[in-house]
């Protein structure tokens, strides 16, 4: 198997995790003045960080989920949204890719935080995308099939490129 081979699986799955992770934060995003949660939305994730702050083993994430992110639980979960938005369009379309990776690893790991004592099946779902995200970091990945293409002609050895 050749390089472009290579470089090729690796920008199908870079297109299919933006992908995967853009529709999961469409599926929670209105447009009123601009992008933001659904208050569905808003109600389940308030509802499951409760949840979380009940049962999670350690006393720190309960702790910060109590006092951080319970009280200012709409910010949170719109920050969130947005956050997926960027991820999964910079993912997608392999726009400033290292950037939208790091914003997908930070998603994963906030998630895999919370989520990481209910079992393996959430857990799973958060680690792959998280080794993927590192994967797309390490390789550059929207210079094949992105965008990124055109950004490191203009600049060979920029940070986010």
């Amino acid at each position: 198997m050749g390089m472009q081979q290579a470089e090729r699986g690796i920008a199908l799955l870079r297109i299919v995790l933006g992908l995967w992770i853009l529709r999961w934060a469409m599926s929670h995003l209105i447009w009123n003045p601009g992008p933001w949660a659904s208050a569905s939305w808003v109600q389940v994730i308030t509802t499951q960080l409760a949840q979380h702050s009940l049962d999670h083993p350690s006393f720190w994430v309960r702790y910060f989920i109590q006092q951080a992110l319970l009280p200012n639980a709409e910010l949170y979960v719109g920050v969130t949204v947005v956050l997926q938005s960027l991820a999964g369009i910079s993912l997608t379309f392999g726009i400033i890719t290292v950037l939208g990776a790091l914003l997908a690893l930070l998603l994963s790991l906030a998630a895999g935080v919370l989520t990481y004592y209910a079992g393996s099946s959430p857990l799973d779902y958060h680690l792959l995308q998280g080794t993927m995200a590192v994967v797309f970091i390490v390789t550059r990945a929207g210079r094949r099939w992105g965008f990124d293409t055109f950004f490191a002609g203009i600049r060979s050895r920029a940070l986010f490129w």
